[in-house]
């Protein structure tokens, strides 16, 4: 063990000896100041040290003199129990063998020491404070008196006052620490705590004890590993050497504790223990958690070393080999490469003059910039999205007709409407020599083709094609491009649609425009204004570019649900083109030209693996998807066809010597007809094509108009029995909106004056309660076109007769008894043709409707045109109502009584409701 010491001590004195010890890895942490010599204390009594750094060293002894530590010895005091002045220690405690500055600022304390001095007395007893280590003093400097021993642990050290120094602000003192102490009673607090203590006296150490051997050696290889990774132990073990006697393994303890860096309350464990093995054994313990720290430190100390001096070895490197290369001419400056790319974009386009001056002025700027500035990369994107853009270049359109249509049809079945709207455009433009940009919005419900057509519109006019949606979009920015002022700042979506089509002409699809909102960032729907205005958007102006960009040849197609949500300024820039839902022959077609193929092809199937007959696609469309669109129908499909693939691979056999699936001989086809169909696509959805297969009195059939097409709506009409009702009154549910509340009241009203006249001595309405109900009461109803359906209900109730069946009716009654024009009639006769009826009863204000709808829509349907409610009672309620095949002219012969004044006033038709046909 002596071998061991002797090395530690070797190693030691070999450090340089540095004259300032960081006050962090002092054996006592709570020391800040350096305590200046004996002999020159009086250079420094008026200010403190001015180092930075504050540190301690032993006395540096006199000429005439013995050494400090021989001095230390010689004052050492008794071991016997003494009244000691006791000071608080608020860091760490201090240990035997040290030399420990405290600086006090107190007056009356400072007096106290300065007396303490003349008197010879020099021993005090320094305990720590039981909050030690919560940073109770700024700079760690003792504010006395302290009187409070309860906050004090019971064992301290006793210290030998070496060296008092008047300072600006108080006193320094210097402590030399001897043996361990312990208080047990206090004797005075006035003017500084005085406290009985008696010394603690250690056993002697069994040297030759292997416990005690294994510890020490453990000590001091790991003190020895500490003086490898750190010098500055090397220094604080220089000093400590001095005066600790390395030998004796209870001094050996308290080193090794003094060297680290612990919480106070490990170290004052330390400092109570008596039992030296146990000593050792915490001692060890805190070394080693201190060697762990310092070896992560050092390893990540070097880590970061090495990524520094990689990166600056690579960043040498990077500019030596550039250098090389432009000396041998294999490279350009980088700057000069990003120019030449611009200018070479450019080449070829028609720039506008005011475009290309702002290029030119940019370029310069980014010539003069360094690469390493903000505002360069700020250019280099401006100029990368200026130079990207096709200035003049346009694609070159298709004016085939013949053509146009062939690709049309190939896509789309129906769609009669459209497609003729785009022949036109492509007509005029063919006369006219040159194209113009259009907008137009495709309106309809979800699933008929609204969004597919785009690309086909693209493909027979031979243009680019960008399709961008709106839906949810609630700021301006995306429309009209960010200030390049922003961090990440980029162009608008019509921007980007130019530089992703490459052409200035291209077909772009502005998906979902009416489910655009509106925040605190602005209303995108004011920022279309100007790109969908043909007035205003050959100079559109984005954001970003801050230059004016003409989309005059764009050819804009939009798409919504519903018109209601499009504010009016911007629907009256755009030509709208509605497309109604399909019926059920339509969604055959749809499905055996287009959706079949494309699914069975998808799933990997052939048409020799599977068949899927007319009667299972009939009931497919009649059972399972009964909306507008099929969109549906062909998830349903995909469906089959998946479970078809499924099938065919479980079902399929492989041989060990091919391993392969069975021959195309054995395979046999799967046929899916009505009969096995809900195998596939489970039970059906629709179990029933109406509500009511017989009306009773009370219910009638009107015909409404939502976002995802036509619909049948049953109006229900009951009078509450025992209400003991003095009055007339009406129960309104269903999730009705305030239009069609107020079309049932002007339904009651309208009926017991009609009543009255038809049978005066009904007195059906004269004390009754009513109750009127529109199913599917989950579903928001509203819009005006119900007025016939609800006189007719209250007229079946009023009568106890129920309205024919098969009959059908919508328009909206005044009054008066007018019947008014309504919108979505092809809707509305689509949905009565789902549903089985054969006769509706339409406004004669909607004639034009009628005429309009194609003859498959019109087929196996009779109108009758009412102008007045007396029109639509005689279908509703007569016995013989004089209905033939044509039904119209049968309906011209009937006698209305005395309103025919009122029939011919002309009317404006109202647009269409958003949730329900008005």
């Amino acid at each position: 063990m002596l071998r061991h010491l002797y090395s530690i001590s070797r190693h030691a004195r070999a450090a340089p000896r540095l004259k300032a010890i960081p006050s962090t890895l002092l054996p006592v942490p709570l020391h800040r100041k350096f305590c200046a010599s004996s002999n020159s204390s009086n250079s420094s009594d008026s200010d403190p040290p001015s180092s930075s750094s504050d540190l301690i060293v032993p006395p540096t002894p006199s000429p005439t003199s013995k050494s400090s530590a021989e001095s230390v010895v010689s004052r050492r005091p008794v071991m016997e129990p003494q009244d000691l002045l006791s000071i608080p220690l608020f860091t760490r405690p201090h240990f035997p063998k040290i030399i420990a500055p405290i600086i006090v600022h107190d007056p009356d304390a400072c007096k106290a020491f300065i007396s303490l001095r003349d008197t010879g007395l020099r021993h005090v007893g320094l305990f720590l404070h039981k909050q030690a280590g919560i940073d109770m003093l700024p700079n760690d400097q003792h504010t006395l008196p302290f009187n409070d021993p309860d906050q004090l642990h019971r064992v301290g050290v006793l210290a030998e006052v070496i060296r008092l120094a008047p300072r600006q602000k108080g006193v320094e003192l210097t402590f030399l620490c001897h043996h361990r102490i312990r208080w047990n009673s206090v004797v005075s607090k006035d003017p500084l705590l005085t406290l009985a203590t008696e010394p603690i006296k250690e056993p002697p150490a069994d040297v030759s004890s292997d416990l005690i051997k294994a510890y020490s050696l453990s000590v001091i290889e790991t003190m020895k590993e500490l003086l490898r990774l750190g010098s500055f132990y090397k220094e604080q073990l220089e000093l400590l050497l001095e005066s600790v006697d390395v030998n004796n393994p209870y001094h050996l303890a308290d080193l090794g504790a003094c060297l680290t860096t612990a919480d106070p309350a490990s170290l004052q464990d330390v400092l109570e223990q008596t039992d030296i093995a146990e000593r050792l054994r915490l001692t060890l313990e805190l070394l080693k958690k201190d060697l762990e720290t310092t070896r992560v430190s050092r390893r990540i100390h070097k880590q970061i070393e090495e990524n520094v001096s990689k990166s600056q070895r690579r960043y040498f490197l990077t500019e030596q080999m550039k250098q090389i290369k432009r000396e041998l001419g294999m490279e350009r400056d980088e700057k000069e490469t990003l120019l030449t790319k611009f200018k070479t974009r450019l080449e070829g386009k028609v720039v506008p003059e005011n475009v290309s001056s702002v290029v030119n002025d940019e370029m310069d700027k980014m010539g003069s910039l360094e690469p390493s500035s903000s505002e360069y990369n700020v250019t280099r994107n401006y100029l990368d999205w200026l130079t990207e853009l096709p200035w003049g270049v346009y694609s070159k359109d298709s004016l085939d007709i013949g053509r146009a249509e062939v690709v049309l049809d190939k896509m789309h079945y129906g769609l009669k409407d459209v497609k003729e709207r785009i022949l036109e455009f492509i007509a005029v433009s063919a006369l006219r020599g040159n194209v113009q940009g259009k907008i137009l919005l495709l309106s309809g419900p979800p699933g008929v083709g609204k969004t597919s057509i785009g690309k086909s519109v693209a493909e027979a006019l031979n243009r680019e094609f960008y399709r961008f949606s709106v839906g949810g979009m609630g700021d301006v920015a995306e429309i009209k491009g960010h200030r390049r002022t922003y961090v990440g700042a980029m162009p608008g979506k019509f921007v980007q649609a130019l530089k992703n089509a490459k052409a200035a002409n291209p077909v772009i699809m502005i998906d979902e425009i009416d489910k655009m909102g509106r925040g605190w960032t602005g209303d995108p729907s004011s920022a279309l204004l100007e790109a969908l205005d043909p007035e205003q958007n050959s100079g559109f102006v984005d954001h970003y570019l801050d230059l004016p960009i003409d989309l005059s040849k764009v050819l804009f197609i939009c798409t919504a649900n519903v018109l209601d949500t499009i504010p009016a300024p911007l629907l009256d820039r755009m030509q709208s083109i509605p497309l109604s839902g399909y019926i059920l022959e339509e969604k055959m077609a749809i499905a055996d030209k287009y959706l079949v193929p494309v699914a069975r092809e998808e799933a990997g199937l052939e048409e020799k693996d599977v068949t899927l007959s007319e009667d299972a696609l009939c009931s497919l469309a009649r059972d399972y998807c009964r909306e507008a669109g099929v969109r549906n129908l062909k998830q349903h499909i995909e469906k089959i066809f998946r479970k078809v693939a499924l099938k065919l691979v479980k079902t399929s056999k492989s041989t060990d010597e091919k391993e392969k699936t069975v021959s195309e001989s054995e395979a046999k086809p799967i046929d899916i007809t009505a009969e096995n169909l809900d195998k596939y696509v489970g039970k059906k959805v629709f179990a029933k094509d109406r509500l009511y297969d017989k009306t009773p009195p009370g219910i009638a059939t009107g015909l409404a108009w939502t976002s995802m097409g036509g619909a049948t709506l049953y109006i229900e009409a009951l009078q509450i029995k025992g209400g003991g009702a003095t009055t007339v009154t009406l129960k309104l549910t269903g999730q009705l909106g305030d239009v069609m509340k107020e079309s049932a009241e002007i339904a009651l009203s309208y009926t017991r004056n009609y009543i009255k006249q038809l049978h005066p001595d009904n007195q059906f309405f004269e004390e009754c309660a009513l109750h009127m109900h529109v199913p599917e009461g989950a579903t928001p109803k509203d819009g005006p076109s119900a007025g016939c359906t609800m006189v007719s209900s209250l007229l079946s109730l009023a009568l106890n007769k129920p309205i024919r069946q098969n009959v059908a009716m919508t328009g909206e009654v005044t009054l008066t008894g007018q019947v008014l024009p309504v919108g979505g009639i092809k809707e509305k006769v689509i949905a009565a043709k789902r549903s089985g009826v054969e006769h509706v009863i339409l406004p004669d204000g909607n004639r034009k409707d009628w005429d309009d709808l194609p003859s498959h829509v019109a087929k196996d349907i009779t109108p009758h045109f009412a102008s007045h409610y007396d029109e639509v009672f005689d279908i509703c309620f007569n016995e013989n109502p004089g209905l033939s095949s044509s039904g119209e002219q049968a309906f011209e012969s009937v006698s209305i009584g005395s309103n025919d004044m009122q029939r011919n006033i002309s009317r404006p038709v109202p647009a269409a409701s958003a949730i329900m046909a008005n």
